[in-house]
């Protein structure tokens, strides 16, 4: 029967919604619904361009009632134990949108990503988010982004140099860290820009930088020498893949002679040149891809001693490092390999594990010492030959040659 009408502001007629069940296939036929034939002359419609659509609207309802595959509603109250499928909702206007039809009305245009010169980056990320998102998750962004600016956030001291409160791919990240809670994610955004700012971020990263390259420094000759953090390559999309050899590092030892704060500069060195990277390659490619792939073996080679004290003197460290990853930098990991993992792991990961958001948790896959339980499943991001050849083989004489090589890192390191 008829379903409902709705009026447009001038109460004209805007559009007329009907709906009908048939118990009976067999109640199909070339005179059916009969309601649908006495429909137009109920409204007083005749002229031959409303009959011409009814008549369509008749064939796609015919139609869809000899393919209940094509229905989209379920009937709840079942009928002879069975699920009856409605048929669904028609509009005078518009055709229905199911099968084929919606098929066809579900292609989109072809990506075309030709940024314009007069265009500042800002508009082009929005411009690529928008295209990314689905309408919802886009309506939730732009929300956000205007309580952002209606807090202020602006205007804080983080976003002198980099306008991150503006940058949809940022304020995306931040939404997805707090499952789209736009409350708790300006929240978790306004302490990560008071960290920046307390931190001395932006002027400490400029230093350090400046150290890096030139290698003067106690606390970088130091880094450089015992590190155990590498970039091995790019993955399929073009963005940096690091290795962490946690399994050779000495983390407490680095913190003893070089300082924690050289400790965490350094950890965060990694994260600004992973965002900055992908930032650009999504002004060139004009595709969003705001999270890392990363590896870490775990493996006890027997190369680097002391593995046990190592693993649990390097907790203290990262204990209070992963908080400020997790805040500064959310959503950052795509999928994470930890790979060669002895049992004893099992120790050290129920230790770890509480400190680490439950959506990245999801996204690390722990992996045993053979080779073949993981370099299948890293091919899938990665070239197989930007995996490193200590990893791609169980054969031991290549760990001789494996990079970075970390090491126990000796009282007084600092001052030769």
């Amino acid at each position: 029967g008829l379903g409902s009408f709705c009026f447009g502001p001038s109460r004209s007629l805007h559009c007329c919604i009907m709906e009908t069940t048939y118990p009976n296939e067999e109640d199909v036929g070339p005179e059916s619904p009969s309601c649908f034939n006495n429909f137009w002359s109920i409204l007083g419609c005749e002229d031959d361009k409303i009959k011409e659509m009814r008549l369509e609207r008749k064939r796609d309802l015919l139609q869809s009632l000899r393919n209940p595959e094509s229905f989209q509603e379920v009937n709840e109250s079942p009928r002879n134990g069975e699920a009856q499928k409605k048929p669904p909702i028609f509009c005078c206007r518009r055709k229905r949108c199911t099968g084929e039809n919606a098929a066809r009305g579900a292609l989109k245009q072809p990506w075309v990503w030709a940024p314009k010169s007069d265009e500042n980056e800002i508009d082009l990320e929005w411009k690529i988010v928008e295209h990314e998102l689905d309408e919802e998750s886009l309506c939730r962004l732009r929300n956000f982004r205007k309580a952002v600016a209606d807090a202020g956030l602006d205007f804080h001291a983080a976003c002198e140099r980099v306008p991150h409160s503006k940058r949809p791919g940022t304020l995306l990240r931040y939404l997805r860290a707090r499952n789209w809670n736009q409350e708790q994610s300006l929240k978790m955004l306004q302490e990560a820009f008071d960290w920046r700012t307390e931190f001395q971020l932006d002027e400490k990263m400029e230093v350090w930088r400046a150290e890096w390259n030139a290698q003067e420094t106690s606390r970088v000759k130091v880094w450089k020498k015992y590190t155990y953090i590498k970039p091995i390559g790019l993955d399929h999309d073009g963005l940096p893949i690091y290795i962490h050899r946690t399994s050779q590092c000495d983390a407490a030892g680095l913190v003893r002679e070089a300082g924690m704060e050289a400790f965490i500069l350094f950890h965060l060195h990694i994260m600004e040149e992973c965002f900055a990277a992908a930032q650009e390659r999504m002004m060139k490619t004009g595709k969003l891809i705001t999270n890392f792939v990363e590896i870490y073996d775990q493996g006890d080679y027997g190369l680097v001693g002391k593995y046990m004290r190592r693993g649990y003197q390097a907790w203290e460290p990262y204990k209070q490092m992963i908080p400020i990853l997790d805040k500064v930098y959310p959503e950052r990991v795509r999928v994470a390999f930890v790979v060669r993992c002895p049992s004893v792991f099992a120790i050290f990961w129920r230790l770890v594990e509480p400190f680490v958001p439950p959506a990245t948790v999801k996204k690390i896959r722990i992996k045993g010492y053979a080779s073949k339980t993981f370099v299948a499943e890293m091919k899938e991001f990665m070239a197989e030959s930007t995996i490193p050849p200590f990893l791609r083989s169980d054969d031991r004489s290549l760990l001789l040659a494996a990079e970075p090589w970390g090491g126990v890192v000796p009282p007084g390191a600092a001052d030769f």
